[in-house]
């Protein structure tokens, strides 16, 4: 499978979003990553965080839509590629110096999160933009009720360690991460159906919130402790929609 790579930083991604929407970036923030910027032309940008997922997943699972949608795929150079800190790095930039949603806002553009209760405290999301959820299929839900109004929308997946909790005993994990792998792409894809021409879509994986087992042998066990963080793109266009 040839995948059409971008190297980058998370560092750089607070930075590379804002110019993606045409909105001025403050002083301080690591520059944009132009490379990207000049792959796409959005209207509107959806954020999805994928705990668990990462280049690995996406060559072993090959979630459909994802690979079949796909215009770039950035590996994310960064310290800690574990959810909260990616996440933090992300929203926050490398010091935590400002906030991407509360800034988009404060550009006069729409934005939503739909994220659970511990994630707004974790990253400091305003109550004024936030809707809390209880778990993924919630967040999938609600997102399909703003998606097409949103300038930005952020989204967070992460059942797979509550869910391997409940069931890792009974359930093989690799099984159980396949499964939420492909349910979301299947989400995403009917996001990308309900989105409006030129929204560029974003879906970041991370190593989850705790390392888990998957117990992989030989060749796919080196793979997978290689495993980067990524950032799929795409962007949904007029053609699309026909």
């Amino acid at each position: 499978m040839t995948l059409p790579q971008v190297e980058t930083t998370a560092d750089q991604f607070p930075a590379t979003i804002l110019k993606l929407l045409g909105i001025d970036v403050p002083p301080g923030l690591p520059s944009a990553d132009e490379e990207i910027v000049k792959r796409f032309n959005p209207k509107a940008v959806v954020l999805i965080m994928i705990d668990n997922f990462g280049l690995f997943e996406a060559v072993v699972y090959k979630p459909e839509t994802l690979i079949k949608r796909m215009e770039a795929l950035a590996l994310l150079a960064t310290d800690d590629p574990l959810a909260v800190p990616l996440i933090n790095t992300v929203l926050r930039g490398p010091q935590g110096i400002f906030h991407l949603i509360q800034y988009i806002k404060d550009s006069g553009k729409f934005t939503k999160a739909i994220c659970r209760k511990e994630d707004a405290r974790t990253f400091s999301f305003d109550t004024s933009y936030t809707l809390p959820i209880r778990d993924d299929m919630k967040a999938y839900i609600e997102a399909t009720k703003y998606i097409f109004r949103s300038d930005l929308l952020f989204m967070h997946f992460l059942d797979f360690e509550s869910l391997y909790a409940q069931y890792g005993h009974r359930t093989p994990p690799k099984t159980l991460l396949e499964k939420i792998v492909r349910r979301t792409d299947n989400w995403v894809k009917v996001l990308s159906r309900q989105a409006r021409d030129d929204t560029l879509f974003v879906i970041i994986g991370n190593h989850g919130r705790n390392p888990v087992p998957l117990d992989y042998e030989g060749k796919l066990g080196e793979w997978r402790q290689a495993n980067a963080p990524i950032a799929i793109m795409f962007q949904k266009r007029a053609e699309d929609s026909e």
